[in-house]
C-alpha cells in the first residue's frame, strides 16, 4: 500500500474525535476496499493515557467481525499523539502487529491539527500518501 483514499468527512469525524478524548491519546481501525476508506470505526483506549493506547479488546473484536461480515479489508490503524511527534514512536513500531495495514498518526503543529499514514516494516516506517477525497 503506498496509498490511503479518505473521505473528507471521515477525517473530520476523527479529528472530532481525538479533539473530544484530550488530553488522551485516542484510537480507532479504518476499513474499505482496495485503497479506499469507507468506514471509521473508533475504539476506546482503554490505557485512558496521554502517551499510550490499548485498544479496548471487545470493542476490537466487534470491530473486525463487522470488517468481515461486510467483505471489507482492515486498511489503517490510527491513533493521536496529543504532544507529537507525528510519526509512529518506538512504541507504535515495536508492538506494531498488522503488517501491510497502515498506521495512521494525528498531531497538532501550532494548534492545528494534522494527519500523516505510515507502512511499517520490521523497525522502519515510510510515509504513504494520505488524500483527502470528496464525499461520495
Amino acid at each position: 500500500m503506498d496509498k490511503l483514499k479518505v473521505p473528507k468527512r471521515i477525517v473530520h469525524q476523527i479529528i472530532q474525535y481525538f479533539i473530544d478524548h484530550l488530553p488522551e491519546e485516542s484510537c480507532g481501525i479504518l476499513a474499505g476496499q482496495n485503497d479506499n476508506v469507507t468506514n471509521n470505526i473508533p475504539i476506546t483506549n482503554q490505557a485512558h493515557s496521554p502517551v499510550r493506547y490499548y485498544m479496548e479488546p471487545i470493542e476490537l473484536f466487534k470491530a473486525l467481525e463487522f470488517i468481515d461480515e461486510e467483505q471489507l479489508t482492515l486498511l489503517a490503524i490510527y491513533h493521536s499523539h496529543p504532544n507529537g511527534p507525528g510519526w509512529p514512536s518506538e512504541t507504535d513500531i515495536k508492538e506494531f502487529l498488522c503488517p501491510g495495514v497502515a498506521t495512521i498518526i494525528g498531531f497538532t503543529d501550532n494548534g492545528e491539527w494534522h494527519i500523516k499514514a505510515f507502512i511499517i516494516r520490521g523497525e522502519k516506517f515510510e510515509e504513504i500518501d494520505f488524500e483527502i477525497i470528496k464525499d461520495s
